[in-house]
């Protein structure tokens, strides 16, 4: 992802990985997995949206995995047809809120849009140590109090510029911890932290308060393979495995991602559960 001047299409894809008799410490084991690692999941919704999977052919060692796919836009994306992206998509991230004073100009449309089709929708607002992290939760919350969406809300946490380096992994880790238990007590939910493995090591020294957040990794690499996890997480909820997919519906690239598990656990997340 990348700020409001610099931050491209996010396109989200869900993941649905096929059961295994010893699924990888990734993998997720159940649908109450899915809330958080501490949250017990309530029952998946019966009626579960159409859904989009791909098959890929995986070394002989592993079994075939069909994987939900999902896309996250932003005003890189000013056009969408929103029924034709839901033919192709499972779920869709939307960018809305930038630093503590930008809005994200398509956020409004795209809520609404995505909503109309009946796609699962998530919020994710990116974060910037420079800005005032109280004012950043009041921006981002204050766009979500009255339709906060199906999934889990999302600080997009990627170096930017000069903006970490000012910082020592203690500082930055606090500020993020302040910003996750704002946007937890006005929203009811853990926020999921989007990150990729050179930030989270670098600018964060792979602090453990957070392993307990959903994580949306980003790591750009052969999609057949299980993404490697930052140290202390147990697993991946969303992967974003590229950044020049295509999706009908929406022109140009777009970023997209798997989720990590079933179409009803997919749904299991829609229920509104930390």
């Amino acid at each position: 992802m990348k700020s409001l001047k610099l931050l491209g299409p996010l396109m989200l894809t869900v993941a649905c990985t096929a059961q295994e008799a010893k699924p990888p410490p990734s993998a997720m084991p159940s649908t109450a997995a899915l809330a958080t690692p501490s949250t017990a999941a309530p029952e998946a919704s019966t009626a579960a949206p159409a859904a989009t999977t791909e098959a890929h052919t995986v070394p002989a060692a592993q079994a075939a995995v069909a994987r939900v796919r999902g896309i996250d836009v932003s005003h890189y994306q000013p056009t969408v047809d929103w029924d034709r992206v839901k033919a192709s998509t499972s779920f869709v991230f939307i960018k809305a809120t930038d630093s503590s004073g930008v809005v994200d100009p398509r956020f409004a449309s795209h809520w609404s849009g995505a909503k109309k089709v009946g796609l699962p929708r998530g919020a994710y607002h990116f974060f910037h140590p420079k800005h005032d992290v109280d004012e950043q939760v009041a921006l981002f919350t204050r766009h979500l109090k009255s339709d906060p969406g199906e999934l889990h809300p999302v600080v997009d946490v990627e170096e930017f510029r000069d903006e970490y380096q000012a910082f020592t992994c203690e500082q930055l880790a606090g500020m993020l911890q302040r910003f996750s238990q704002g946007v937890e007590k006005a929203l009811g939910r853990k926020p999921m932290i989007y990150t990729n493995h050179q930030t989270w090591q670098m600018s964060f020294c792979d602090h453990p308060y957070f392993v307990d957040h959903p994580l949306w990794l980003a790591q750009y690499t052969n999609h057949v393979t299980e993404p490697k996890l930052p140290p202390g997480w147990k697993r991946w909820l969303f992967w974003q495995y590229s950044e020049s997919g295509t999706v009908p519906g929406i022109s140009g690239a777009v970023d997209q991602s798997y989720f990590n598990g079933s179409v009803q656990e997919l749904m299991a997340l829609t229920q509104g559960r930390p």
